[in-house]
């Protein structure tokens, strides 16, 4: 099935990841024969438990099949290109090609939704960074390869145009580019219909757009560079066009042709400043406001004044918000949005005696319907006002004068919803219900809005009970995907309780699912959390099935933290992270290799070696060098096992090193060996990397040499090793370290034959002797632990407890566990590489 195949080349491909660098070849040299397995493959993934014959058998109910990923059509084209061009391969047929590339952005924008509540707008559906990242590539070659851009009409490049300007849900690394791609080839080929002598009329025909209009594209790329951070190209681009403008053959004698040009002109540099007040570009914004008046003449109009006031409003620069609110406007009134912008500013910036003077002014000024919605906002959240109030101030509304006698102006389902609004930003759930059941009482039908804010103020007020009532009615009304964001957090806030109702949340789930509806990543988190905690592995497969293969990399982030945090949480049991671990290295092959050793050192720590070192021969085994180990990361293991001893796990990490080709060995990689071989009961290989250490360029570090004092100590006759380390030591007068000096005194001991130079050792030791250090705890515990017999053991604790009957004291606090070899006393001794 094509889910199955796309799922797989979407995995191995994030698993290299777009942007740059590009993902290295080896990430994807198998696509193609994993192609052909998987299509001749089962096409559903299913998970049985182990089959166990039962009279009873007859009546199980079959094995569950998991759900099919939701892929756009198409995106397996993206994908599958992206794959070969990694591997530096031939790429597919271009007919192929093209038609998987229309066919994807086709479905985008079928996939629109409602611009407004209520307004049936269809907009195109937007692309993630992933997805923008994907059509470059294949657009580009496309584009370059022979035939160029002949597969692709003005329509089909002004409907890429229309989708990749929408604002993606999460970051836009890649829409400019692909907006420039496109924009480059509807100018290169206007611009060649102009070499060759056509008429601007003959152009306009062949380009063939609804609006037949050649500035279009034009427009759509303004809109790019102001939607995703490049307002100042977009002045730069905008003065380079206001140039080629058509130009009246006198002053003051324009054409309605130039009239209309230098209109849709200005149309575009309204967007233009709205992209530098967003990008906080003041000085920018001021000037090309001021440029505008001066050669355009661009009057204060009301779009522009909501754009000035609101970019110092929301900065609570005080002064200048007055000035610009406070400009005539050239014509209109001003925006319902300006008024509240600055209702909010003036309660942030204790301004509420200049506000009410505003809203005098308002409320004198005949004001439109909308602007008393504001009005009655105002009421609420700077008077306090109530119910009873608010129908006072209806009323007042009621008898203003109108142009129409016979149409009064009454509140509406937008006013209701406005206080409703009002309410709940005071945190005011109950005077929120009050207003809807105002509305009721005003014969006010509730709007599908009405139902989004209430189940929005009843989530945050934690009335989950009322939420439920809500999202039932919502569910019976809602046509469009305007409910999305707000049962997202319906979701989120379930997830959240104490309690999670688990059939509640697979009840909603199942009616996104059923809408074809992508979960926000936050979301998807949440779920996964959830349904991890109630080991629900079936419903954990599908939630990522379904919804992570159409993110970006930075949203399944946000969805593989919760599975990290799952797997290091040490309360769980190591049975049902490791299956969680499972499911992470199947769906987020793109997890880092500073998270991979993450979960390594967790499974370390849970006292599982063998995990943890299957997790390091994941690493090993990836298809992207980049996600492979360092040198770094084999010490790293190593000292895991060092910890941790398990023989048939360092055997196997062991025999991963000596094939990879791409780790130079060193003194930290040796060192780290050397531990590993002498935890696991290896001492003679042990000390063999030892003089693999000494026989290197590099040399032992101190660490060396606290190892080797250690395997000594483990190994048969190491004693005598251990004398001829030290011997060269004092020979070239080296600082000797403690760990190092109490390792050689555990080698002597080990041996049974040096007690008494042990002793004198000590004695020195307490002496001093320049070392900087004395007898402590370690040095007692580690001698006592080596000594072999039971009456060796004895007899230095008689002499310890008369020597140095303080550090003995302190010794015996650590208690005592017996082994094989006797009693020891429990110190620590963690050696580092």
């Amino acid at each position: 099935m094509r889910s199955q195949l796309t799922r797989n080349a979407h995995r191995r491909l994030l698993a290299g990841g777009p942007g740059a660098p590009p993902c290295p070849a080896s990430v994807l040299s198998s696509y193609h024969a994993r192609a052909r397995c998987l299509a001749a493959s089962t096409p559903s993934l299913t998970l049985t438990t182990p089959p166990r014959r039962t009279f009873f058998g007859v009546f199980k109910k079959p094995a569950r099949e998991l759900k099919a990923p939701d892929v756009p059509p198409g995106y397996e084209t993206l994908l599958q290109f992206r794959a070969l061009e990694v591997e530096d391969a031939r790429p597919p047929e271009r007919e192929g090609l093209v038609t998987g590339f229309k066919e994807f952005f086709n479905h985008m924008r079928k996939r629109g939704g409602a611009a407004k509540i209520g307004r049936r707008i269809s907009v195109p559906g937007s692309i993630n960074s992933t997805q923008a990242f994907l059509a470059v590539r294949l657009l580009r070659h496309l584009l370059s390869t022979e035939g160029g851009g002949d597969s692709f009409t003005f329509a089909d490049l002004k409907l890429i145009l229309e989708i990749a300007v929408q604002p993606p849900r999460g970051k836009a690394d890649n829409h400019l580019e692909l907006v420039r791609l496109v924009y480059g080839e509807t100018k290169r080929r206007i611009d060649h219909m102009r070499t060759i002598g056509l008429s601007e009329e003959e152009i306009t025909q062949a380009i063939g757009i609804s609006d037949r209009d050649q500035s279009t594209f034009f427009a759509y790329f303004i809109t790019a560079l102001t939607r995703f951070g490049a307002s100042q190209e977009a002045v730069e681009r905008m003065n380079d066009y206001q140039e080629n403008l058509p130009k009246p053959s006198r002053v003051g004698a324009y054409t309605d042709d130039n009239f209309k040009a230098i209109q849709k002109a200005n149309g575009m540099w309204i967007r233009v400043l709205r992209g530098l007040a967003n990008e906080g570009l003041e000085d920018e914004l001021i000037r090309s406001f001021s440029k505008l008046v001066k050669e355009n003449g661009v009057k204060y109009s009301a779009g522009v004044h909501e754009i000035l006031t609101t970019f110092y409003a929301e900065r609570n620069r005080v002064e200048e918000t007055k000035k610009w609110f406070s400009k005539p406007l050239f014509a209109g009134s001003i925006h319902p949005e300006t008024y509240m912008a600055v209702v909010r500013f003036a309660l942030r910036n204790n301004e509420q005696e200049w506000l009410e003077s505003v809203m005098e002014g308002v409320v004198n000024s005949k004001p439109t319907k909308q602007v008393w919605d504001v009005v009655f906002q105002w009421a609420v959240l700077a008077k306090g006002k109530g119910v009873e109030d608010i129908k006072d101030m209806f009323k007042v509304m009621g008898s203003q004068k109108t142009e129409d006698p016979s149409r009064k102006l009454e509140p509406d389902g937008d006013t209701i919803n406005s206080l409703i609004s009002a309410a709940a930003e005071i945190n005011n759930p109950y005077l929120a219900e009050r207003f809807a059941m105002l509305g009721i009482e005003l014969r006010i039908p509730p709007t599908i809005q009405t139902m989004l804010i209430q189940l929005d103020y009843r989530l945050d007020a934690g009335d989950m009970s009322g939420a439920a009532e809500v999202y039932g009615k919502l569910q019976k009304v809602v046509q469009g995907d305007e409910d999305v964001p707000v049962v997202n957090k319906y979701l989120r806030t379930l997830c959240a309780s104490s309690q999670p109702p688990l059939e509640r949340i697979i009840s909603v789930t199942a009616d996104l699912e059923h809408r074809h509806i992508t979960l926000e990543p936050k979301t998807t988190r949440s779920l996964c959390s959830v349904f991890l905690r109630f080991d629900q592995q079936f419903e954990v497969i599908d939630t990522l099935s379904l919804h992570t293969v159409s993110y970006s990399l930075e949203e399944r982030a946000i969805v593989r933290q919760a599975m990290m945090d799952y797997i290091t949480d040490h309360k769980i049991s190591t049975a049902r992270v490791w299956d969680c671990y499972q499911l992470l290295k199947q769906f987020f092959p793109e997890t880092s290799i500073e998270e991979r050793v993450r979960l390594m050192d967790s499974f370390f720590d849970r006292k599982r070696p063998d995990m943890a070192c299957y997790i390091f021969g994941h690493m090993r085994g990836h298809g992207n060098p980049a996600q492979r180990p360092n040198s770094d990361i084999y010490v790293k293991c190593f000292e895991g096992i060092g910890r941790f001893p398990d023989g048939e796990s360092l055997r196997m990490v062991h025999n991963m090193l000596k094939m990879d080709t791409t780790v130079e060995m060193n003194t930290k990689l040796y060192n780290g060996l050397m531990l590993a071989y002498a935890a696991c009961g290896d001492p003679i290989d042990a000390l063999g990397f030892w003089r693999d250490i000494t026989n290197s360029r590099e040399g032992p570090s101190y660490n060396s040499l606290a190892i080797v004092m250690w395997a000594c100590e483990l190994a048969p006759r190491g004693e005598e090793t251990a004398r001829e380390i030290w011997k060269k030591m004092v020979r070239m007068d080296l600082e000797i370290p403690k760990v190092v000096f109490d390792g050689y005194l555990g080698a002597l001991a080990a041996s049974g034959k040096a007690q008494e130079e042990v002793k004198k050792l000590i004695g020195e030791m307490e002496r001093g002797l320049g070392l900087g250090y004395g007898v402590g705890v370690e040095t007692l515990g580690v001698t006592f632990n080596a000594i072999p017999t039971m009456e060796g053991k004895n007899a230095f604790a008689d002499w310890a407890k008369v020597e140095h009957p303080e550090v003995w004291a302190e010794l015996e606090k650590t208690g005592r566990r017996e082994t094989m070899d006797g009693p020891k006393y429990n110190i620590e001794r963690r050696f580092e590489a």
